[in-house]
């Protein structure tokens, strides 16, 4: 076989020599990878456009990322996340309510953002007074801002006018508010003083925080010598004297329904409503209403309660980096720019270029962040399991019977509540 050596080295020699002298072709860049993230909405209808505006622009300066929107309408929306997570089958961006926040925060759902917040120079201080505060759990940021909304009193300028009553002044009282409701209401031709929000347990908040109290103790451990303080006592018994006492205050159509089911502000046969900024697109072009807004009344101190949505990263999520970047420019200021048109904008920066704080309408909601107090779901996971049952059939109770007795009706409804926390806090 050595015959055949020299012969096949020349070979290979050949072969070599052509193909250096090959021309080589360029080389192709391999295409970046696609990152996708999935992002959880319980909004619906039009509330989905302004999600998909964003988008749309993050994509467009992003192309290697989509994002990919997932609304879920209805009241499963919670059941359907909480589902997921166990299944590590989440959406990596999860929008949920204040309420929520500890519950979910407790079962781990939401992975910590300080970090994320830390690495990509996010400068939380864009924010209004008190949005940053509902996405947070022992001082950690799971969630940041996307909408919100605290109280105010919705008032027609229509039954004021030809009532010959003033409008209500940002320095009201709730003796003030008891006077002009008075003076508003007409039974012969069907006009009530003021619409409330029958048993809505949030709401009633407001009127507790207003008194000076709260429901539960910082510590979330105690509802009794709370949920039945004077200052909580106070604040139902005139809460309930304005349905049954001064009858300036229609009564509830319907429990079962959110707010009672009333619509006499919307149909001008109520003069003021208190209640959030969600409707108050309606009302605007209602022929019914001429409409003026004005902070809610004081009594001990001047307070507010805030309902907020916003948004997290899952824990379970694969792509935590590509979902935390995504996440920062969904709630900062390029997301602000779109938010604005659709709900009140949570950036400061954004809200004052755009002139919602001199509005005489919309700088009312945006103002009242200067004077919130914190919600009692805050100090506990356990509000919607233990509390708001027992303090829902309290409402309920004062205000169908008259004759209730108040105190007696809130220490019930406190010992109910601390036996639901206890027995939960044991388990």
């Amino acid at each position: 076989m050595s015959r055949f050596l020299p012969l096949l080295a020349v070979l290979t020699v050949l072969s070599l020599v052509a193909t250096a002298c090959q021309p080589v072709a360029p080389q192709t860049p391999a295409p970046p990878e696609t990152t996708v993230i999935r992002v959880g909405t319980g909004d619906s209808g039009d509330g989905l456009t302004p999600h998909q505006q964003i988008i749309q622009a993050y994509e467009d300066q992003h192309p290697n990322v989509i994002a990919q929107l997932e609304p879920v309408a209805g009241r499963d929306y919670y059941a359907r996340l909480l589902t997921q997570l166990a299944a590590k089958a989440a959406p990596d961006i999860m929008q949920i309510g204040d309420d929520a926040v500890p519950s979910f925060v407790e079962k781990g759902a939401f992975a910590p953002l300080d970090e994320c917040i830390a690495a990509n120079n996010f400068d939380t201080g864009i924010y209004l007074p008190g949005l940053l505060e509902p996405g947070q759990v022992d001082g950690v940021q799971y969630l940041l801002p996307k909408d919100y909304s605290p109280l105010a009193v919705y008032y027609n300028k229509k039954i004021f006018d030809a009532a010959g009553v003033a409008y209500p002044s940002p320095d009201w009282t709730w003796d003030d508010l008891l006077a002009t409701a008075q003076a508003l209401t007409d039974p012969a031709q069907g006009i009530y003083g003021i619409q409330l929000p029958a048993t809505w347990t949030t709401g009633f908040e407001y009127w507790v925080a207003a008194a000076g109290g709260q429901l539960i103790s910082d510590d979330g451990t105690q509802f009794v010598g709370y949920m039945d303080s004077p200052e909580t006592i106070r604040a139902l018994q005139f809460y309930a004297g304005l349905y049954n006492k001064e009858k300036v205050a229609p009564p509830a159509v319907d429990f079962n329904q959110f707010g009672g089911g009333n619509a006499e502000f919307d149909n001008g046969q109520a003069a003021m409503r208190l209640f959030g900024r969600w409707p108050q697109a309606g009302m605007l072009e209602n022929p019914n209403i001429d409409l003026g807004v004005v902070n809610p009344p004081q009594d001990a101190r001047r307070a507010n309660i805030l309902f907020w949505g916003g948004f997290g990263v899952a824990s379970t999520s694969r792509a935590a980096d590509a979902a935390c970047e995504f996440l920062l420019y969904y709630v900062g200021e390029p997301g602000a720019q779109v938010w604005k048109d659709w709900a009140l904008p949570a950036v400061a920066s954004v809200a004052e270029e755009s002139g919602l704080m001199q509005d005489p309408i919309q700088g009312v909601w945006i103002e009242e962040l200067n004077h919130l107090v914190p919600r009692a779901y805050t100090h506990t996971p356990y509000w919607n399991e233990a509390a708001d049952p027992a303090l829902r059939r309290a409402l309920e109770t004062v205000l169908l019977d008259p004759q209730a007795d108040v105190a007696a009706t809130l220490q019930r409804a406190a010992q109910e509540a601390q036996t639901a926390l206890d027995d939960l806090l044991a388990k």
